[in-house]
């Protein structure tokens, strides 16, 4: 006979009365204070086990018993071989509670996998879903994204025609060869909140500011700022990060070739580039691409670094004015020694052909 103290409660009123519950062998006894039940045991469900926690036991008409009896409550109602995965799970998971190690083991995996998923796993995602959205659909979203910034912070250059020309024709010579589907495009704009920047658009367009060019020593520098900008639209880093950026719908919208849903990205792209930053890794793709490209075309990838060491320099100046308004170059493309040193090297490597 199997017998166990509990608490029982009417399921009325917040009252609570200890009894005493007994298994007769036909029927569950439960007896005390204006307490006298005598109830079938198919007409009882219990919770499952929780650490730390009484066991309940579901009676009819709402009311309950609870007991730290875990024992009886097992022995008494005995698992079922129909239910017995949904019992073993239960069981399975009450041990796991019971274990503080094990509970800790498991947070610090959910912990991993979740930084896993935002470090890794959502950009190869975009990676993936960036594949399946067509040219058309990436060169409307770099479109909307350019009206954006047509409307709010940048207005037509000021540069001499002269200069415009000179610079379309460097940008020409940068991209005109390249058959992979773009049609690129140098938009000179004068953006004052933006400051000395540089940056692409999905489906080709590359704005620079009137600012970059003016801090530029020379057009080989200006150049090979424009050929990283190549770069990110080679490796559709705009689309990617915007995609990114927008969660899983973007990327469920982008593999069923949702275009309507790509192009809504226009709304978070301009966030994307002037704030978010692009990763370390995506710097460094249209890096590499950028000193190859400038080494093809015979001009010293050291002209790269040239143009970060005066991004840089204008950056300390900025921030020692403490003007903290306009997003220049480095604000928008995080710069490290590192970066001018690979641009070095590559230098040197073009050097002793």
């Amino acid at each position: 006979m199997t017998e166990f103290d509990a608490v029982y409660y009417d399921g009325r009123t917040s009252a609570r009365r200890p009894v005493r519950v007994r298994w007769t062998g036909a029927s569950l006894h439960v007896s005390g204070p204006q307490v006298n039940l005598e109830l079938p045991r198919e007409s009882i469900s219990v919770d499952a086990p929780l650490a730390g926690s009484s066991r309940a036991l579901q009676l009819p008409d709402g009311a309950q018993l609870r007991t730290d009896d875990h024992a009886a409550v097992e022995s008494l109602f005995a698992r079922r071989p129909l239910s017995a995965r949904p019992h073993l799970l239960e069981g399975w998971v009450h041990g796991l509670e019971r274990r503080w190690p094990n509970a800790l083991a498991a947070v610090v995996f959910v912990a991993a996998f979740a930084w896993w998923a935002v470090a890794d796993g959502l950009p190869l995602s975009a990676r993936f879903a960036a594949g399946f959205v067509p040219p058309p659909a990436e060169a409307k979203l770099g479109e909307q994204t350019l009206a954006f910034f047509e409307k709010r912070l940048c207005k037509p250059s000021a540069l001499p025609a002269a200069r415009q020309e000179a610079l379309q024709a460097r940008f020409a010579a940068l991209s005109g060869e390249l058959a992979d589907g773009y049609a690129y495009r140098l938009l000179l704009r004068d953006c004052g909140g933006v400051g000395a920047n540089a940056f692409a658009l999905p489906g080709g367009a590359v704005v620079m500011t009137d600012a970059l060019v003016k801090l530029a020593k020379s057009d080989d520098q200006i150049a090979a700022v424009l050929a990283h900008e190549i770069g990110h639209v080679r490796h559709r880093h705009g689309l990617r990060s915007a995609l990114q950026a927008a969660g899983l719908a973007a990327l469920t919208a982008a593999v069923l070739g949702d275009v309507v849903s790509i192009t809504s990205l226009a709304v978070t792209l301009p966030t994307v580039i002037l704030q978010s930053r692009y990763s370390r890794s995506f710097e460094t793709e249209a890096d590499d691409y950028a000193f190859q490209r400038l080494k093809e075309l015979g001009i010293s990838p050291r002209a790269f670094g040239e143009m970060m060491a005066l991004l840089e320099a204008g950056e300390r100046r900025r921030a020692a004015a403490k003007s903290g308004e306009a997003l220049d170059y480095f604000s928008t493309h995080p710069s490290t020694a590192k970066r001018i040193e690979r641009a070095e090297a590559a230098a040197s490597e073009l050097e002793k052909r």
